[in-house]
């Protein structure tokens, strides 16, 4: 993402900080991300943003709902349960960070 393009969303990822929603448009998606297609390794990067504004990512969830159309809207999760047809999912999810509820995936540890 070029520093204009990151400027511009990480301004509304605040306002979703400050105000409790904002709204983006998918094709603002692909353009800032430069991407076709909004998968998971958008939703990664996405959730990184998320992680850097707030102080803890894992309670002060991103929710963002409308995905089957172009307009999304980004609203602060807090409190707010998910499920995988919910209307409104956990960005950790979309980035396979999380299950559907927003719980972090557990990591499996090598012996």
């Amino acid at each position: 993402m070029n520093k204009r393009h990151e400027t511009t969303f990480l301004k509304r990822l605040e306002r979703v900080f400050t105000h409790g929603v904002t709204e983006i448009h998918k094709a603002e998606m692909r353009l800032w991300f430069g991407q076709e297609r909004i998968a998971r390794r958008v939703w990664r990067e996405v959730s990184a943003y998320w992680a850097d504004i707030v102080d803890e990512p894992d309670r002060q969830k991103l929710l963002v709902g409308g995905l089957e159309g172009d307009n999304w809207i980004f609203i602060w999760g807090e409190g707010n349960g998910t499920t995988a047809t919910s209307y409104l999912q956990d960005v950790r999810y979309l980035a396979g960070e999380a299950n559907p509820e927003g719980q972090p995936m557990a990591i499996p540890v090598e012996e």
